[in-house]
C-alpha cells in the first residue's frame, strides 16, 4: 500500500523471485518453471518488463516462447524506453491487470531511472503487497533492493575506488544483491558492498539459480547453483574506516553462508533456517 510516496510498513502478501542470470542456459529450466508454477494459480497475465535492455523485442520474444511452453497462457509485454512511458494510461492498465511481473536483464540503472517511483512502479508495488509475484533476472535481480550494486571489477579483490552503488527499487530492504556470482568471480565486490554498510546482507546468486522470497522475511534456494550470504554484522574491522584508506578493502570477522537447492534462510534472524529452528528448539527445551 502506498500513501503519497511512502510504502506503509506492512508485510507483503506477494513473493519475489530473484534470479542470478543466464537461467535460459539451464536445459531443465528449473528457475523459470518455478516462476510458472507460482503463476499457474493466478488468473491474471504475466507481464514481461523489458526496461533494462536495449533489445526489448528480442528479450520479450525469447521469454514469451519459454513461458508459453511452460503453460502460461496470458502474457503481455511492457517496454519503458522513456520515463514518460511510465505514466501512460495504457501502461498503468497493463500493470494493474497483471499479477506476475518479470524484469529481464540488462542495465539496472535503466530500470530505476525509467520506472522508479513512477505510476507504474507504485501500481506494481500495490499489486505485490496484495499478493502478486515480482521476478527479476541479472539486472532485474540487482535492482530489487533499496540499495543496488551498479559497477565494480569482477575476478579480483575489491578496491576502495572501484565499487559503484545506487538506490534501487526498494522491493526488499536490508540486502544487496549480485548476480552471475561464481561465474564472474564477484565475491570481492560483494564483500566491499557489505563493508560499506554492514546493515545490508550481501546475497550472491550463481547463474541459473534463484531465491524465492516470502513476506520479505525468508527465502528458499531454487536451482543447481549456490547462493552466498555475506553477513557483515560480525565485522570487527574494515579499512574503510581509515581516514586515508586506499587499495584493497580489508575486512575481518565477516560471516559467510553457502546455500544450495532447497536451503532456506531467515532474513530477520540473519541465519539459515535450520540453525534458527535448532536454536528455538534449545530455547524451548531449556524453558
Amino acid at each position: 500500500m502506498i500513501i503519497g510516496k511512502q510504502l506503509v510498513a506492512k508485510k507483503p502478501k506477494g513473493k519475489l523471485m530473484i534470479i542470478g542470470g543466464a537461467e535460459k542456459k539451464d536445459d531443465e529450466l528449473l528457475v523459470l518453471k518455478a516462476v510458472a508454477q507460482e503463476l499457474h494459480r493466478k488468473q491474471h497475465p504475466l507481464l514481461i518488463i523489458t526496461a533494462a535492455t536495449y533489445s526489448p523485442d528480442d528479450a520479450a520474444d525469447a521469454y514469451i516462447t519459454i513461458f508459453k511452453d511452460l503453460g502460461i497462457k496470458k502474457l503481455d509485454v511492457l517496454d519503458v524506453p522513456e520515463r514518460e512511458d511510465a505514466y501512460k494510461e495504457d501502461n498503468i492498465e497493463k500493470v494493474a491487470n497483471a499479477c506476475g511481473y518479470f524484469f529481464v536483464g540488462g542495465d539496472q540503472l535503466r530500470i530505476t531511472s525509467q520506472i522508479g517511483d513512477s505510476l507504474i512502479y507504485r501500481t506494481m508495488v500495490e499489486r505485490y503487497f496484495d499478493g502478486c509475484l515480482i521476478a527479476g533476472t541479472s539486472a532485474g535481480a540487482a535492482a530489487m533492493p533499496s540499495t543496488m550494486i551498479i559497477g565494480g571489477a569482477s575476478d579480483e579483490s575489491n578496491r576502495i575506488s572501484n565499487l559503484s552503488m545506487a538506490p534501487g527499487l526498494g522491493l526488499i530492504d536490508g540486502v544487496v544483491i549480485d548476480s552471475h556470482f561464481a561465474q564472474r568471480g564477484r565475491m570481492g565486490r560483494l564483500l566491499g558492498a557489505v563493508a560499506q554498510n554492514p546493515k545490508n546482507l550481501g546475497l550472491g546468486l550463481d547463474e541459473g539459480t534463484a531465491i524465492l522470497v516470502e513476506r520479505g522475511e525468508e527465502f528458499r534456494v531454487i536451482g543447481p547453483g549456490a547462493v552466498y550470504v555475506v553477513d557483515g554484522s560480525t565485522i570487527s574491522y574494515s579499512s574503510l574506516s581509515n581516514k586515508e584508506s586506499e587499495g584493497v578493502v580489508s575486512v575481518q570477522d565477516v560471516t559467510l553462508h553457502v546455500m544450495g537447492e532447497g536451503d532456506c534462510f531467515d532474513l530477520l534472524e540473519r541465519r539459515p533456517q535450520r540453525m534458527v529452528e535448532r536454536e528455538r528448539e534449545r530455547e524451548l527445551a531449556n524453558g
